[in-house]
């Protein structure tokens, strides 16, 4: 009797638990304060498409209308890992567009940094194409 209500305890108490557990999930039209996203840009339109991720994994595109729509989903553990690569490179300050032009910008609360890049004579850094590259890879 006694194993019983240690167990029905523990078993009741990793329910109330379950709540704190989950992962908030956000709507188009209320994203997070901490977002990372990339895109392309320019040409002779000069419209601009971008991807956003949010530290959760959900992944929402916005459109050169600036219109939001869910667009996917990683896991949240492979997200905070690319906020943190994110964060690394968070002082460098590149801008250097071309005719077109590819960004990485990442936003916490109202701080924001982006880097642009699509000037061909002078390359963005490795690191900068190995996490767009990485960030893109999510979308196939």
């Amino acid at each position: 009797m006694k194993y019983i209500l240690i167990t029905l305890s523990l078993l009741l108490g990793a329910i109330a638990l379950l709540p704190a557990c989950k992962s908030n999930k956000y709507a188009a039209d209320k994203l997070p304060p901490k977002q990372l996203r990339w895109g392309s840009g320019g040409g002779f339109v000069g419209k601009e498409t971008a991807h956003i991720l949010c530290d959760n994994g959900q992944i929402f595109a916005r459109d050169m209308m600036g219109a939001i729509t869910k667009s996917g989903r990683t896991k949240g553990s492979k997200a905070k890992a690319l906020f943190k690569t994110a964060e690394t490179l968070s002082n460098l300050d590149f801008q250097h567009p071309g005719n077109t032009y590819t960004f990485l910008e990442w936003q916490d609360g109202d701080m924001v940094r982006r880097i642009v890049w699509g000037d061909k004579a002078i390359p963005v850094d490795k690191s900068v194409q190995d996490l767009y590259n990485q960030l893109n890879g999510m979308l196939k």
